[in-house]
């Protein structure tokens, strides 16, 4: 069985914002998925040469670094973006503290143009230090004018940043002490929050419209036509007014509404600097209120730390793009709908039951397995102060061969159950039929190929017969093995087929319309009756398919592959002991990304549905399991994009049809 050339649509969440037509297109972010992720990093030098550090980075949508990284790590740009194309790298400068410890050659620079007139002092005279270890600078001495032509100059000249973090960013002043500006303002807080919206006009101007500006932290919508956002630090961040959630969630909805530029707005909870990184209520309240919006999440330390490279199982939910904006509730609590899931959020004091509509699934999770335990849900109880990804169950296959009415289960690539089962079962076909639903045409709509024991039909995309053909003679009836797809990249689909019982092991090639191509080839010794198993995969990343057989009923498990032209260009495997005789299923799917298919098995019908993968030499690539726990009936397997995140998973059948539910 076997599905490929899906066009994985990257579609753009709906973001509803004043003056949207100001918008450029100046950097990719992978919205086909509203979980996205920041890590707000303060290392440099040796923890970004680290390659299990880089790795862990670059699953990650935003990072923001040292600007000194740009001096210590150079080729650290090219070494992420290789793993990560779309990741948003942005550079960190206080707005305000002088940190005496630097001495990068970054920073002797911005050094050299601090004049004396640049320290904020207070009415004495003394300079004022916000955090320990460094000096204040005034924003109202010209020093904001400073600091944007070092950012534009020394930082964003090239293509190593995406953008610019503005620490320390208040409205206020007057909270540090009795200050003294050097602008002598009677009212030093609105001189502060102009001297920051200055620093952001200048600096805008300075750089141009391709680049991001985030401040940590301020709300205030007088920088909005300047900057992409900002951080909510320790979310829900205490110092923004009352440092209620309700307040923190408000301000958070009415800047994204109101920036003109993309926004770029990351929530960041923490532990409190106690680092209980097994918090997961709290991470699932911060990511829960940023899916409220558009935003990236984060979770770490703590104000004290930021160098930590937690992940956690929410990360790699797919839950689609958001259908519609956030809902508050009657009873305080919120929500939102997306494609292929919902967010609930209850910041209340109390815990709430959520009735539902309709059956949701809960994530399959590792850390927190009583919440996150895969069930299938009507009602949910979510406890105060708590979040809720809840992910829609998966009812049909798309792009894959399945059988139909046979009772499907989920794996990802580590062979670790990913989704609940299901019965994979199309009420428009016949019950036990290979089906496939597949864009023959390449017009962005699904066809519909299936195969009973004789006999091949094609449906156009509103379910109307196209075409049928008899593969072999139109007596035979020992049942058809299908597989689709493009297979020499040159815009045309074929519909490879292979007999199932009772024929000899005879592959043939047909185009969309059912049309005979290539007369084909038999896979195994032309006297052998037990008939042949097929897939087609690229197995070694030239954009060409191999086909893949699998010895059928009887025979052994020996595994062969082919060219288009039934050239034998691999002698095969056996995929299970060489003495049993149950044949063996074949698919293929890319299981880590890198243009290259690995081979999938399952035993045939008597032997145990026992699941192996394989590379294109029969070399083993992971521990075997079991898909169900039944033995002597076999497992087929298919592989297909099921939740529609762009990763295959390896999904199983039973070779019984609407018979095994319960196993």
């Amino acid at each position: 069985m076997r599905r490929k050339q899906q066009t994985v649509k990257k579609i753009l969440i709906s973001l509803s914002i004043i003056a949207a037509a100001l918008i450029p297109a100046f950097f990719s972010i992978a919205e086909d998925n509203a979980i996205k992720t920041a890590n707000y990093y303060l290392l440099s030098g040796a923890a970004l040469e680290d390659k299990s550090i880089v790795e862990t980075l670059a699953l990650y949508d935003v990072l923001v670094l040292p600007a000194e990284a740009q001096v210590y790590n150079p080729d650290f740009p090219d070494e992420i973006r290789e793993l990560n194309p779309d990741i948003i790298l942005l550079a960190y400068v206080p707005s305000v503290s002088w940190n005496n410890s630097w001495n990068d050659r970054l920073h002797n620079v911005l050094e050299d143009s601090i004049k004396s007139s640049y320290w904020l002092n207070d009415k004495r005279g003394s300079n004022i230090s916000i955090w320990p270890g460094t000096q204040a600078l005034d924003l109202t001495s010209g020093w904001n004018h400073t600091l944007g032509d070092y950012v534009a100059g020394k930082i964003l000249h090239n293509d190593y940043w995406d953008g610019v973090f503005f620490d320390e960013v208040s409205d206020e002043i007057a909270w540090v002490g009795d200050v003294k500006l050097s602008n002598n303002g009677s009212n030093v807080n609105e001189e502060w929050l102009d001297a920051y919206t200055e620093l952001f006009y200048y600096t805008r101007e300075l750089v141009g419209p391709d680049k991001i500006i985030i401040s940590n932290g301020s709300s205030n919508l007088q920088h909005a036509p300047y900057v992409n956002g900002r951080m909510f630090e320790s979310f829900p961040t205490p110092w923004e007014k009352d440092g209620r959630w309700s307040t923190n969630i408000n301000n958070y909805l009415a800047l994204e509404q109101n920036v003109l530029y993309e926004p770029v707005i990351l929530i960041n909870s923490d532990t409190s600097n106690t680092g209980n990184s097994t918090d997961y209520k709290r991470v699932r309240l911060g990511l829960s209120s940023a899916l409220l919006g558009s935003g990236f999440f984060g979770f770490d330390f703590g104000t004290e730390s930021h160098q930590q490279l937690w992940r956690f199982d929410e990360y790699d939910a797919y839950i689609g793009i958001a259908k519609d904006e956030a809902e508050q509730n009657s009873d305080g609590t919120w929500t939102r709908d997306f494609t292929n899931g919902m967010v609930i959020v209850n910041p209340t004091d109390y815990s709430q039951t959520i009735y539902l509509d309709g059956e949701f699934e809960k994530i399959r999770g590792t850390q927190d397995t009583t919440t996150n335990d895969g069930s299938i849900v009507t009602q949910v109880k979510i406890e105060s102060k708590d979040g809720l990804i809840l992910l829609r169950p998966i009812e049909e296959i798309l792009n894959g061969v399945f059988l139909n009415g046979a009772f499907a289960r989920v794996y990802n690539t580590s062979g670790e159950a990913y989704r609940n089962g299901f019965f994979s079962y199309d009420e428009d076909y016949a019950g036990g039929n290979q089906v496939i639903h597949y864009d023959l045409d390449f017009d962005g709509n699904l066809e519909t190929v299936t195969a009973n024991d004789g006999q091949v039909f094609i449906y156009d995309e509103n379910g109307n017969l196209h075409a049928s053909f008899y593969p072999y003679d139109n007596k035979f009836r020992g049942g058809i093995n299908i597989s689709v797809g493009d297979l020499e990249s040159d815009g045309t689909v074929e519909i490879v087929t292979g007999t199932e019982n009772g024929g000899g092991a005879h592959v043939r090639i047909f185009n969309a319309n059912g049309v005979l191509i290539n007369p084909g080839f038999f896979a195994y010794d032309d006297v052998y009756r037990g008939g042949v198993n097929v897939t087609i995969g690229d197995l070694n990343g030239d954009g060409w398919f191999e086909i893949i057989c699998g010895a059928g009923v009887n025979g052994g498990p020996h595994v062969r592959i082919f060219n288009k032209d039934g050239r034998l260009i691999n002698p095969g495997f056996f995929a299970y002991d060489y003495n049993s005789r149950y044949g063996v299923n074949v698919a293929a799917l890319d299981t880590n990304g890198d243009g290259i298919d690995e081979i999938l098995t399952g035993q045939g019908e008597g032997g145990v549905p026992e699941i192996k993968l394989f590379d294109k030499d029969g070399k083993e690539l992971m521990n075997s399991f079991w898909a169900f726990s039944r033995s002597g009936n076999g497992v087929e397997v298919s592989a297909a994009d099921l939740d529609g995140d762009g990763k295959e998973e390896i999904i199983t059948f039973t070779q019984d049809v609407f018979t095994l539910s319960g196993i």
